[in-house]
């Protein structure tokens, strides 16, 4: 029995293709986290927007992660509307303490104080 896929359902296959194809392409390039890793140096040098935005990015969805694993009913960042700014001090203090690893490392050492972990 011969099987006849629709244009549609080609047009996913080949989707789904090159979407294995460029990940085993990109697999052995330089990991990063979904957001980039600023280098404690680079982090320094940003404008504070651009902190906040950040570090908004990478610790909202991973502090309401970590409310979801522990069943908690609070969530010690996203409930502070004022969360970000003590969030970029440790980071900021953190990368003076540590120049050779990243705005990411700093990220979760406060996201791991705040959270308890």
């Amino acid at each position: 029995m011969t099987a006849i896929l629709s244009g549609t359902a080609k047009i996913s296959l080949f989707s789904c293709a090159c979407l294995v194809a460029l990940s085993c392409v990109i697999s052995d390039a330089k990991a990063a986290s979904l957001f980039g890793d600023y280098s404690c140096e680079d982090w320094g040098k940003l404008e504070p927007q651009r902190k906040k935005s950040w570090v908004n990015a990478f610790l909202a969805p991973l502090s309401l992660t970590i409310q979801g694993l522990k069943r908690a009913e609070q969530d010690p960042y996203n409930d502070d509307p004022n969360a970000v700014d003590p969030a970029i001090r440790s980071i900021d203090t953190f990368c003076v303490s540590h120049p050779q690893q990243g705005s990411a490392d700093g990220a979760a050492s406060y996201i791991a104080q705040l959270t308890g972990n």
